[in-house]
């Protein structure tokens, strides 16, 4: 019987975890250092596979998970839906670029002069063998991958 309660805290063990890896130039910096915390905008996209399924649900996910990180951040944001650079991107302090994948985002940070100063990609990997994927976990993969990426 103890044997049974043993693989069965393993199994879900093995199938309820979320693993997130960053990598890139700029890794380890705050986005928004408590010295210094300019307007920030946020642009966000996605670019799914072509056969992705629920797109509709993951942009309404990823949407979702992005306000929810950046409304608890310590930045003050002005977040849009946008792939390019605005014409009125300098007037920020700093502009933060998330393109929304699925397994990942990969992140461009400018300073107010559109100079990169950061290229991050995040990926993610929830559960295990036995989890089926689908849209139901997104938004969470989504908010630890940005904590990952910004603290």
């Amino acid at each position: 019987m103890k044997r049974l309660g043993l693989a069965a805290c393993v199994l879900l063990a093995a199938c309820a975890t979320t693993k997130v890896e960053v990598s890139g130039s700029g890794t380890g910096k705050p986005l928004c250092p408590a010295d210094a915390r300019p307007l920030t905008l946020v642009l966000w996209t996605t670019d799914w596979r072509p056969d992705q399924k629920d797109v509709a649900e993951r942009d309404a996910a990823a949407w979702q998970a992005i306000q929810r990180f950046f409304v608890r951040s310590s930045c003050k944001t002005e977040i849009r839906n946008a792939a390019r650079l605005p014409p009125d991107a300098q007037a920020f302090g700093k502009v933060v670029a998330i393109t929304v994948r699925a397994f990942g985002i990969e992140t461009r940070v400018f300073d107010g002069s559109g100079k990169p100063v950061a290229e991050l990609r995040t990926r993610w990997q929830n559960g295990g063998p036995f989890v089926p994927k689908g849209v139901k976990t997104l938004e969470q993969d989504m908010i630890a991958a940005l904590e990952a990426t910004f603290y």
